[in-house]
């Protein structure tokens, strides 16, 4: 049978979390799909951390500027016509002029999260007016991996609920090891180092918690890492962006996030997996994500309860032990790559009209 031609459009292609979620389905998937990628800033950084997936790379890039650029239409349409997908896949914000420049390709659009101006609570009102308009087009479909996005998609967006699938974010739960720690603290997070991340919150928390001997690991990368560095005191280490989190996460003895927003976190389901209690901002899902006993450590997005919360946990090592198994569990329970990847398969086949897939995962 010939394989469902899958076109991707980013408005990057640089390693994030859309990006790390694309390239864990495309191998979930298949050989029953192939898959082409434009980026529209011409950036495919993301596909060094799959080297053995087979990805085509479309050539182009789009301009900056308008909201809709009369060359970036006739360009996307010019793709469009050459690679003739069975169904045209984009993300975001970024990629919103493909919904207009698209005249007939099925189509779903993913929404996954917001920028520091696009919280759920303090959208940028031009933003929200434009996707009430384009979201309205026929044969267009939505994805959103948290509640809070799905949501936005019917209270803020105005879309209808039947066009909207909630699916949540799954990894490969046997790539990580939910072996107890032990050891001095080490308190981890994996992020892009960006503004909304706020990771001088949690260099700040862990400075005020005062655990002794404990070390502050930062994985990832970004445009605020040198003032970050410069803020970080002494037991804060910074590795950088990291195509494999594996082994650093098994570094880790307690999980922190410390965001001003965020959805579904692809990197929470990965520390969740690998057997870490978690003290977070309760932003997104991430409240519900974690298990019930580890609510208590999602905490208002604040140094000082973050503080709180993360020196309580490391004073507490049997809690931590079972908050560390359970989130294990849950997450092998609710959020593995054969989960998620039955759900896209199900989803893409009915936009296209496929019959049902058998195809196989691993977990």
């Amino acid at each position: 049978m010939t394989p469902i031609h899958l076109l991707w459009a980013f408005s990057t292609f640089a390693l994030g979390g859309p990006q790390r979620r694309f390239l864990t389905l495309a191998g979930a998937l298949g050989p029953a799909y192939r898959h082409s990628v434009f980026a529209m800033d011409g950036c495919y950084d993301a596909a060094d951390a799959a080297p053995d997936l087979n990805l085509r790379i479309v050539e182009g890039r789009a301009q900056k500027g308008a909201l809709i650029s009369r060359a970036n239409l006739s360009m996307m349409r010019g793709v469009l016509e050459r690679e003739r997908p069975d169904l045209l896949l984009t993300s975001n914000w970024g990629a919103v002029e493909w919904i207009v420049a698209n005249r007939g390709v099925p189509h779903v659009h993913f929404e996954d999260g917001f920028g520091p101006d696009e919280r759920p609570d303090a959208q940028n009102p031009k933003r929200v007016w434009a996707r009430r308009v384009f979201f309205r087009k026929r044969g267009l479909h939505f994805v959103a991996p948290s509640q809070v996005l799905a949501d936005t998609f019917r209270d803020v967006w105005k879309t209808r609920s039947e066009r909207v699938s909630l699916i949540p974010n799954g990894v490969d739960c046997a790539r990580f090891d939910p072996a107890p720690r032990s050891g001095p603290p080490v308190i981890g997070t994996v992020a892009a180092l960006r503004p909304e991340k706020r990771i001088d919150r949690l260099i700040d928390a862990f400075a005020a918690a005062s655990v002794p001997d404990a070390t502050l690991l930062i994985v990832g990368n970004g445009p605020e890492r040198a003032a970050l560095e410069a803020r970080a005191g002494q037991g804060v280490e910074f590795v950088g962006g990291q195509d494999d989190v594996a082994p650093f996460l098994a570094r880790m003895t307690h999980f922190a996030m410390s965001s001003d927003t965020e959805q579904m976190p692809i990197s929470l389901v990965e520390a969740m997996a690998s057997g870490l209690p978690v003290v977070a901002t309760d932003v997104g899902d991430i409240r519900a994500m974690v298990c019930d006993a580890n609510r208590p450590f999602i905490v208002a997005p604040e140094a000082e309860p973050l503080a709180d919360a993360l020196r309580a946990l490391v004073d507490d090592p049997a809690l931590a032990v079972e908050i560390a198994a359970s989130n294990a569990v849950k997450a092998r329970m609710k959020y593995g790559l054969d989960t998620m990847s039955d759900r896209y398969d199900k989803l893409f086949r009915s936009m296209t009209g496929q019959m049902s897939s058998v195809h196989q995962t691993g977990t």
